[in-house]
């Protein structure tokens, strides 16, 4: 009678076992299968795109929907892949072993979020901007990474990141005939008694195509004096956008990196 009560409660267990193997199964398959209004893009399809095109020590480790990139604030709208070498091994500081990786999320193309205020030395890295296309903005972190040199060129092109792509996002360099545009359109509004921001001695980088922009812009607060005379950061943003929205009427999605003497942080803001 115990053997048969043992093969009974065995037989239950198994049963139930796979049940929840089912389920995950079919849970994974469905979340593959599904998307946050990147263009149309699926996870499947970004998970095809990215194992066509990493090398062959390479592989994905990770896979998700409904994701943040990491170190900023903003809905979690983004798809999100994580690259593994299985070639190379770092010993970190802390104690522990990781391989070389690149972490992927595409958000969709009015996604609004912020970065944390960040040093330009530091030790824990939020996501940078990869790149934009028409139908989405992506992100990247990564660690050991530089041994794929060609990786964050390879992975703009697997991803058709046209109009802002990192090989061409050469940061604190300004598109002159973008810069002429804008100060053009601030004398234009100053002529009309409208109270500017912007200012273009502020300006470290600017650059961008078709509806997408990227500037960099320093903000006040390296003295004492301009700390007590400076807005609320969202409320000088904001000012900036409408700024920069005016001057580029072609212009849906800025990318602002917004600089200090020491930190930085990066916002996305999309047009109403």
């Amino acid at each position: 009678m115990r053997g048969a009560v043992t093969n009974r409660t065995t037989m239950r267990r198994l049963i139930l076992a796979i049940a929840v193997l089912a389920l995950a199964a079919s849970t994974t398959s469905a979340l593959a299968g599904t998307t946050t209004d990147t263009g149309g893009t699926t996870l499947d399809e970004l998970v095809s795109r990215l194992e066509e095109t990493i090398p062959e020590t390479w592989r994905i480790v990770e896979a998700d929907t409904a994701r943040t990139p990491i170190g900023w604030t903003g809905p979690e709208q983004g798809l999100y892949v994580m690259l593994e070498d299985t070639r190379t091994r770092f010993f970190h500081p802390n104690g522990f072993h990781y391989f070389s990786f690149y972490r992927i999320w595409l958000v969709p193309t009015d996604w609004e979020g912020e970065m944390r205020m960040t040093p330009y030395i530091s030790d824990s890295a939020p996501a940078y901007l990869l790149g934009v296309s028409d139908a989405y903005s992506a992100f990247f972190h990564t660690a050991g990474g530089n041994v794929w040199e060609e990786g964050p060129k390879t992975l703009c092109d697997a991803l058709g990141l046209e109009s802002i792509c990192f090989t061409n996002l050469t940061r604190r360099v300004v598109d002159l005939n973008f810069e002429q545009r804008l100060k053009e359109s601030l004398a234009s509004l100053q002529d009309a008694g409208e109270t500017l921001v912007l200012s273009p001695q502020r300006i470290l980088g600017l650059t961008g195509a078709g509806s997408s922009l990227y500037l960099e812009y320093i903000f006040a607060g390296d003295t004492e004096e301009e700390d007590e005379a400076t807005p609320e950061l969202a409320t000088l943003t904001e000012s900036l956008a409408e700024n920069v929205f005016v001057a580029f009427p072609e212009v849906e999605s800025l990318y602002l990196r917004r600089c200090r003497s020491d930190t930085f942080t990066d916002t996305i803001v999309a047009r109403d």
